[in-house]
């Protein structure tokens, strides 16, 4: 298996985990998934991807890897990203975790 820190390490890895309410899990997938495209276009994102758990599909975790820090903030002020924002917070069970990793082996 390959990861794009494989070839460049100097990526920007996120990680933005969050729990959806109970009842509300396809809601908040659905909000999640129409981000991918748009942000996939982003000509700084190199991966954009969206999981669910396996054992707790309450959880959704998006694994995300950018050019640099500049590239991930310029993402938090698109204007798909702008857009769904409010949305989510009614839709979560605690916090959206984001935690941004520099590829370290």
């Amino acid at each position: 298996m390959t990861l794009p820190t494989d070839e460049n390490r100097d990526l920007l890895t996120v990680v933005a985990t969050m729990r959806a309410k109970p009842g509300k899990e396809q809601e908040l997938q659905d909000v999640l998934e129409a981000l991918i495209a748009p942000t996939r276009a982003e000509a700084d994102n190199v991966t954009y991807a969206l999981h669910r758990g396996a054992q707790d599909p309450a959880v959704f975790i998006f694994v995300e890897h950018w050019t640099n820090q500049a590239a991930l903030d310029a993402h938090l002020g698109t204007p798909h990203l702008q857009a769904a924002l409010p949305k989510i917070p009614e839709l979560l069970d605690g916090d959206l975790v984001i935690t941004p990793l520099h590829r370290v082996a």
